[in-house]
C-alpha cells in the first residue's frame, strides 16, 4: 500500500492537496493520505459494483476487508499516532468552483482500534443522499478521485474559522468566527461564535485578543497570495500556536453594491471638473500599475455626475488609508525624489510619443495610431500610479521630508509637464473623424471611459452602442466606481437605483456636514499655528479659474488653489479651503507667504457668501460666520 506523509511531493487535489501544498510553509498537523487507487483495490476485493443501488454499495463498503490492513496499522503504531481524525479528500472538494463543505463524512478522536473502520465509513460517505443531490443540483461530472486524509488530533484551546473577505456582503474584511470548543462545533453551527471584523484596527476581546488576529489576519494574506483567490480557512490555537486545519477558495461570494454604498463610511467629498475618460485613467493607473512597493489596496472612492450639478462629486472611503503603515515606514525622502524622477521620464516618453501619434495622424495611419495610443494610456496610467504614491507618501511623511524634497513635490504636482498632454485634443479629433462618430468632440471626451476608448479602435465595440451609452450619461448622469471588488473596480453604472442610491446617500452625507457645522462654524486643520484670531470680509469662489472679485485684504473661501493663482492671493488675510493635503499648493503657499490656511473644510464654499464677515481662530482651527453679507 503506497502511504503518502503530508509533505511529500504528489500530484493531489482537494483538501488533501491544499494542505500538502502548505505543509512546509505553515503550521499543520502531521498525517498521510490513503489514494484513491486503495479504494479502487478494495471495491476490486469485494467484488462491489457501483452499479448497485447506494443502499447495498454502503452496506458492502462496511461489510468488505480492508486491502492490506496489517501493514496499515503498522505504520499506524510505526509513527506513534494516539487519536486522529479520519477526513475525506475528493478531488473537487475546497476547489475553485465546489467546495463540499460538510457534504462528506469526517470522524474525530478515532485510535488504532476503530481507524478502518472509520475509513469505510468514509468511502460510504460517497454515496449518500446530500452528497448524490449535490452533484445532481451542481451538475458535477461523477468521475472524481476520493482521496481519505488521516491528520494527528489537535485538542485546541481556541478554534474558529476565517474569511479573506465579507462572503454576505463582499466588503472588504477579514470575518473571522471563534469559539473556545473544536473547529468541529463551530462548522456544525453547535455554538455561537464570537465575530470578529478585521478591517485596519484589531479588535480582541477575551477569546482572541489583538495578536491572535493579527496572525489570523496575516495568514489569510499569505495563503490569498499563494492560491490568488479570496479564501476561507479552519484554524486553531494550542498552547499559543495557530495551526491551519483546512483552506478552500471562497466559491460564492454575494454583493449587494446598493447595501455597500450605504453601509461604507464614504466622507471627504471633493468637486471637480474632470472627465469621465481622465477621471477613469486616473483610476486604471492607480489600480493596475500601482507600485509594488504599496502594500495595501488604493483607497476606494466614488464618483457621482449627473445634469446641471457643477461639477462632478466625489467621495472616499474615510475607513481606508490612502497607505498602510509598512508602505510609509519603509519608504524616505531619497524615495520620492527617485519617485518623481521616474515620472519626469515617462512624462518625457509621453512628448516622444505624441510626436509619433501626430505624425501617424497627419498620415491617417490607424494601425500604427492603435499601437501607439495604448502605449500613450499605458504611459499616462502609470504617471497617474506615480501621483497617488508621491501625493500619499508625501501627505504621511511631511514632517520628516527636507525642504528640497518638499519643493521638489510641489514643483512636480503643478506641472503640467506631468498632468496635461495636449496630443489628446487630437486623438479625440482624429477618433471621432476616423469612426465617422457624428458628436461634439467635448462631449465625447466628457463620457467616454478609457476602456470604451481602447475597445472602440479595437473595434470591439461598435459607434452605435457606444453613441448610446455616451447620450444616456450625458442626459441622466453616471456613477463611476472605484471599489476593491473586482466586478466595480473602474466600473460606469448608469442604473437608475444604483444612481438613486448613490446620488442620496451623497446628499445625506452632504447635508450632515453642513448641518453639524451650521451653527457652531466649521472644523478643519490650520497649516500652521500662530495663536491669532482673523476677522474679516469674506470672499467666496466656487469656481477656482475664475477670480473676478478683488481679494486683497480678504479672506479667501475656496476649493482648492493651485500654483497659476498666486498672482491674485499672495495678499489676502486667510486662505480658506474645502480640499487638500499638507501638500497641495495650497497649504505650501500658505507656509511660505505666511498666511494663516485653515484645510479640509468640505463644504465652506456652500456654506459662506461673498461679503460674509467671518473669523477665523487659527489655533482652534475654526472658521464662524460674525455677520450676513447679504
Amino acid at each position: 500500500m503506497k502511504i503518502i506523509e503530508l509533505g511529500e511531493y504528489c500530484d493531489i487535489k482537494g483538501k488533501a492537496g491544499n494542505l500538502n501544498k502548505l505543509y512546509k510553509d505553515f503550521n499543520i498537523a502531521r498525517g498521510f493520505i490513503i489514494k484513491n487507487d486503495v479504494f479502487n483495490q478494495f471495491l476490486d476485493l469485494n467484488n462491489i459494483s457501483l452499479d448497485y443501488d447506494t443502499t447495498r454499495i454502503k452496506d458492502e463498503i462496511m461489510k468488505g476487508v480492508f486491502p492490506e490492513e496489517k501493514e496499515l496499522l503498522k505504520y499506524f503504531k510505526e509513527k506513534k499516532y494516539d487519536k486522529v481524525i479520519v477526513r475525506s479528500s475528493a478531488s473537487l472538494e475546497d476547489g475553485n468552483k465546489y467546495s463540499f463543505a460538510g457534504q462528506f463524512a469526517s470522524y474525530t478522536n478515532i485510535d488504532i482500534s476503530t481507524l478502518i473502520l472509520n475509513i469505510k465509513k468514509c468511502w460510504a460517505s460517497i454515496f449518500d443522499d446530500n452528497v448524490i443531490t449535490y452533484i445532481e443540483e451542481n451538475k458535477i461530472e461523477k468521475d472524481f478521485t476520493f482521496d481519505i486524509l488521516i491528520q494527528e488530533m489537535i485538542i485546541s484551546d481556541k478554534a474558529g474559522i476565517a474569511f479573506s473577505i465579507n462572503p454576505t456582503n463582499g466588503k472588504e474584511e477579514t470575518l473571522v468566527h471563534a469559539s473556545f470548543l473544536q473547529c468541529e462545533e463551530l462548522v456544525s453551527g453547535k455554538v455561537n461564535p464570537h465575530t470578529y471584523h478585521i478591517t485596519n484596527k484589531l479588535c480582541g476581546d477575551e477569546l482572541l485578543e489583538e495578536s491572535k488576529l493579527k496572525v489570523i489576519n496575516d495568514n489569510l494574506k499569505k495563503l490569498k497570495d499563494i492560491f490568488k483567490k479570496e479564501v476561507e480557512i479552519e484554524f486553531c490555537f494550542k498552547n499559543e500556536i495557530f495551526y491551519l486545519f483546512q483552506i478552500r477558495p471562497i466559491t460564492k461570494i454575494y454583493f449587494s453594491l446598493s447595501s455597500y454604498i450605504n453601509d461604507e463610511f464614504w466622507c471627504s467629498f471633493k468637486n471637480n471638473n474632470w472627465t469621465l475618460f481622465t477621471r477613469s485613467l486616473w483610476i486604471l493607473g492607480a489600480t493596475k500599475y500601482k507600485n509594488k512597493r504599496i502594500n495595501n489596496n488604493v483607497t476606494e472612492d466614488i464618483t457621482l455626475y449627473y445634469p446641471y450639478n457643477e461639477k462632478q462629486i466625489r467621495a472616499f472611503n474615510g475607513n481606508q488609508p490612502p497607505l498602510d503603515a509598512l508602505t510609509i515606514k519603509n519608504h524616505s525622502s531619497e524615495d520620492i525624489n527617485n519617485y518623481i524622477n521616474e515620472s519626469n521620464t515617462v512624462s518625457r516618453n509621453i512628448k516622444t510619443l505624441s510626436l509619433i501619434i501626430k505624425e501617424n495622424i497627419d498620415k491617417n495611419n490607424f494601425d500604427y495610431f492603435n499601437v501607439n495610443l495604448k502605449k500613450l494610456i499605458k504611459y499616462n496610467a502609470i504617471i497617474n500610479a506615480y501621483e497617488y504614491l508621491i501625493g500619499s507618501l508625501g501627505q504621511e511623511l511631511y514632517m520628516n521630508l527636507d525642504e528640497k524634497t518638499i519643493k521638489n513635490i510641489e514643483q512636480w504636482r503643478n506641472s503640467e509637464d506631468n498632468s496635461y498632454f495636449p496630443i489628446y485634443d487630437s486623438i479625440f479629433k482624429y477618433v471621432v473623424d476616423y469612426f465617422e462618430i457624428d458628436i461634439d468632440i467635448k462631449i465625447f471626451k466628457m463620457f467616454i471611459h478609457v476602456n470604451e476608448l481602447i475597445d472602440l479602435c479595437d473595434k470591439k465595440i461598435n459607434k452605435c452602442t457606444l453613441l448610446k451609452r455616451i447620450k444616456k450619461r450625458e442626459i441622466n448622469g453616471f456613477v463611476l466606481l472605484n471599489l476593491h471588488h473586482k466586478r466595480f473596480r473602474n466600473k460606469v453604472v448608469f442604473n437608475k437605483s444604483i444612481f438613486d442610491t448613490v446620488k442620496n446617500r451623497f446628499y445625506a452625507l452632504q447635508n450632515n456636514i453642513f448641518n453639524e457645522n451650521k451653527c457652531d462654524g466649521i472644523k478643519g486643520y490650520s497649516t500652521f499655528k500662530n495663536g491669532k484670531i482673523i476677522t474679516g470680509e469674506c470672499v467666496v469662489v466656487k469656481n477656482n479659474d475664475v477670480f473676478n472679485n478683488d481679494v486683497e485684504n480678504k479672506i479667501l473661501i475656496c476649493d482648492v488653489t493651485t500654483a497659476k493663482d498666486i498672482q491674485y492671493i499672495k495678499n489676502i488675510k486667510a486662505l480658506i479651503v474645502n480640499n487638500g493635503g499638507v501638500l497641495c499648493h495650497s497649504a505650501i503657499f500658505s507656509r511660505e507667504f505666511n498666511i494663516p490656511c485653515l484645510m479640509g473644510c468640505e463644504v465652506a464654499t456652500n456654506y459662506f457668501n461673498t461679503g460674509d464677515m467671518v473669523r477665523f481662530d487659527v489655533d482652534n482651527e475654526i472658521i464662524q460666520k460674525v455677520s450676513s453679507g447679504d
